[in-house]
């Protein structure tokens, strides 16, 4: 039984969305990555909600975040190539 929830466990983990960052990637700059699980329907939001992450950041202290690149990446959504967004800000 335990093995059993241990396994439900790991598979619904693997099928949630994860989010790396902000983190330093420069003097001044940062990057957000946000991956979908599993499991993709190839409808997530990821390059909005990196893009909202990225605004969060800049607002903690009152800065405005300026775009310096985007990423996503590119389908077929298979064998570990997950959809995922990143995104290079800095704040003004």
């Amino acid at each position: 039984m335990r093995r059993l929830i241990a396994l439900c466990a790991v598979t619904l983990t693997s099928c949630a969305t994860t989010s790396t960052g902000p983190l330093a990637a420069g003097p001044g700059t940062y990057v957000v990555s946000r991956q979908a699980g599993a499991f993709p329907s190839g409808r997530e939001p990821l390059l909005a909600e990196a893009l909202a992450e990225a605004n969060a950041k800049c607002a903690e202290s009152a800065k405005t975040m300026r775009l310096l690149s985007t990423h996503e990446n590119a389908g077929p959504f298979i064998l570990g190539n997950y959809p995922k967004a990143t995104v290079v800000f800095a704040c003004d």
